[in-house]
């Protein structure tokens, strides 16, 4: 009898059906509340500097950085808006979004049995890329109590000899949280003390209310030479099928990086990186009312969560509500389901960034009305039902 598990390495069997069956086939009626993708389109501008592009028959390899212009862009945008200086030519690596800029980093970081330590709940992708690599995620549990803030003593315990870098991501996915400004000195404080790199997923950085401000980690005194910062036109500019994200780091561990991006896709998509370019070159005036309609969508699910007395992690970023649905007695998982049969309603469990978000479904703000109308009085009638 064929037996799959006979040709396949052990690193895959850990990982076989980890994300479970994908499906394409619509459900009637179901509607998406926890869904991760922008629901908004860029401006024109992007599609036509795209369709330029094909006209000019720019379909050929670019260099493996990414083409000159984006490059010289990001590193504009670096400096303009986050006060952090790079060579375009030496420390900006151009990718297929920050999925595969991830990769790379870890990658080009981890050996068999090292480590990366980073608060909990996370975004699930870095545990399984560190699974395949053969290293671990070390995950540091954040608590509710203080909106999932991280507690750099903690960090601190988390650290061995085999600990090689600290992942920060800011604003987070999936609590919501924004690290403030002498938070973030207490983790390059740690950083510095340990000898660590800092990796810095900063792919919301756009989406922060009431006051908070995003600050990047490479800003901060003396952090430059050791933060890998990590970034993506995906969220911020709802082009996620594009694939186009970027890494910032100093000249040296570019350097290191660049065969491990070379081997898993030569460069970014061409045409895409002209519509990057495009969007890192005009007016982003047209962003503000995408963030203004997020904003509101933020307000209606407290209003409904206020309403029904659920708590829940207060929305400082991201476009994500971290909902605590203890009080319905269910465990993430099987609150998950019950919602998906009963109301048919999608969230994502809080655990799949980890333990440490048991008790707690992830929301999203990427719906628009009517249907986020429609699905808020769902999930106020599914909890009404179970509390």
């Amino acid at each position: 009898m064929f037996s799959m598990e006979k040709y396949l390495s052990k690193r895959a069997m850990s990982l076989y059906g980890v994300l479970g069956k994908q499906t394409s086939v619509p459900i009637p009626g179901l509607i998406n509340l926890g869904s991760g993708t922008p629901d908004f389109s860029p401006p024109p501008f992007v599609y036509e500097a795209m369709q330029q592009a094909l006209s000019n028959n720019q379909i050929r390899y670019t260099s493996w950085r990414g083409i000159p212009e984006l490059r010289a862009a990001i590193a504009d945008k670096l400096l303009s808006e986050n006060g952090a200086r790079y060579n375009s030519e030496s420390e900006i690596l151009v990718t297929s979004g920050a999925q595969e800029a991830l990769m790379v980093t870890l990658m080009t970081l981890l050996d068999p049995g090292d480590e990366v330590i980073t608060p909990s709940p996370h975004y699930d992708e870095y545990s399984r890329d560190a699974a395949i690599l053969g290293g671990k995620l070390v995950p540091v549990t954040t608590r509710p109590e203080t909106n999932f803030t991280i507690d750099v003593a903690d960090l601190e315990a988390a650290i061995t000899e085999r600990t090689r870098a600290i992942i920060v991501v800011n604003p987070n996915n999936p609590t919501g949280t924004v690290l403030s400004q002498q938070k973030l000195l207490e983790i390059a404080d740690l950083a510095k003390r340990h000898d660590l790199l800092v990796v810095s997923d900063e792919i919301y950085e756009y989406y922060t209310y009431d006051g908070h401000r995003h600050i990047t980690m490479a800003s901060l005194p003396n952090m430059w030479e050791r933060t890998i910062t990590i970034n993506s036109f995906s969220k911020s500019f709802a082009i996620t099928g594009m694939r186009l994200g970027y890494i910032a780091a100093p000249e040296s561990i570019m350097e290191a990086m660049l065969p491990f991006h070379h081997a898993m896709m030569i460069c970014a998509n061409t045409i895409t990186q002209y519509g990057g370019l495009a969007i890192m070159t005009n007016p982003r005036d047209w962003f503000a009312p995408q963030l203004q309609e997020y904003d509101r969508r933020r307000h209606l699910w407290m209003e409904s969560l206020n309403e029904l007395a659920l708590p829940y992690s207060q929305p400082q970023g991201a476009y994500y509500v971290f909902v605590d649905i203890r009080p319905t007695g269910l465990s993430s998982a099987a609150f998950v389901e019950y919602a998906r049969e009963h109301a048919k309603l999608v969230f994502q469990p809080g655990t799949i960034g980890g333990g440490a978000g048991e008790g707690f479904i992830r929301a999203a703000l990427t719906r628009s009305s009517p249907d986020l109308d429609l699905g808020l009085e769902r999930f106020r009638i599914l909890i009404r039902g179970l509390t």
